[in-house]
C-alpha cells in the first residue's frame, strides 16, 4: 500500500493486487503473518508514512493506537546491562495490531482516485515483453478464479516470496 502511494504521484493508474479478501476493518487477514501480536512502528518507518500521507499519526491515534512516548512509556532492558535511566528520548510512536496499521494506511490509500485495490487476486506471473527487455504486463487469478492480464509499464512485487521475480529472471535467461 505505500508503495502505491508513492507511485501515484508518478503514473496515470496503480493497481494493487491483494490475494487476501480486504477485511472492512482492522481485522487480522489470512496473509498476514503475526497479525495478532501488537506491534510498534519503528520512528523511522511512521515517519516515512506519515511523509507519504501528512496526518497518519493522527489516523493512527484516532483507529485506536496508543501512544508511546520512548524512553518514558516504553523502556527496553537487556541482560548484563544496567537499565537504562528514565528519560524523554523525544521519540513518539504508537503501539497498535498490525491489522490497524494495514487498515489505516489502507483506508489513505483509497482515496486516491488513481489508484485502484483489488482484493482475492493472486498473482501468478509477471510477463515480460517479447524481446525479454522489459516487463509488459502481470498475470493473476481474479475473485472468480479466472485468469487475466493485466498490461503494466512497471510491476513493483510485495509478495515477500520473490517467487514472480524468480519466474520472470529465468523466462527471460
Amino acid at each position: 500500500m505505500p508503495a502505491a502511494r508513492a507511485l501515484a504521484d508518478y503514473f496515470e493508474r496503480v493497481v494493487v493486487l491483494d490475494r487476501d479478501n480486504l477485511p472492512l476493518d482492522a481485522s487480522p487477514r489470512t496473509g498476514t503473518p503475526q497479525a495478532r501480536h501488537t506491534h510498534v512502528l519503528l520512528a523511522g518507518g511512521q515517519r516515512a508514512l506519515g511523509d507519504l500521507r501528512p496526518g497518519f499519526e493522527q489516523d493512527l491515534a484516532g483507529a485506536g493506537a496508543v501512544r508511546l512516548r520512548v524512553g518514558l512509556d516504553l523502556r527496553f532492558e537487556r541482560p548484563g546491562y544496567d537499565p537504562l535511566p528514565v528519560r524523554d528520548l523525544g521519540l513518539t510512536t504508537y503501539s497498535m495490531s498490525r491489522p490497524l496499521i494495514e487498515f489505516t494506511v489502507r483506508q489513505r490509500v483509497e482515496k486516491h482516485a488513481n489508484i485502484t485495490i483489488r482484493g482475492h487476486c493472486r498473482a501468478q506471473e509477471v510477463v515480460a515483453s517479447p524481446d525479454g527487455t522489459a516487463v509488459s504486463a502481470i498475470r493473476f487469478e481474479n475473485s472468480d478464479g479466472t485468469s487475466e492480464l493485466l498490461a503494466a509499464d512497471l510491476v513493483v512485487e510485495a509478495s515477500g516470496r520473490s517467487n514472480l521475480t524468480f519466474g520472470l529472471l529465468e523466462a527471460i535467461g
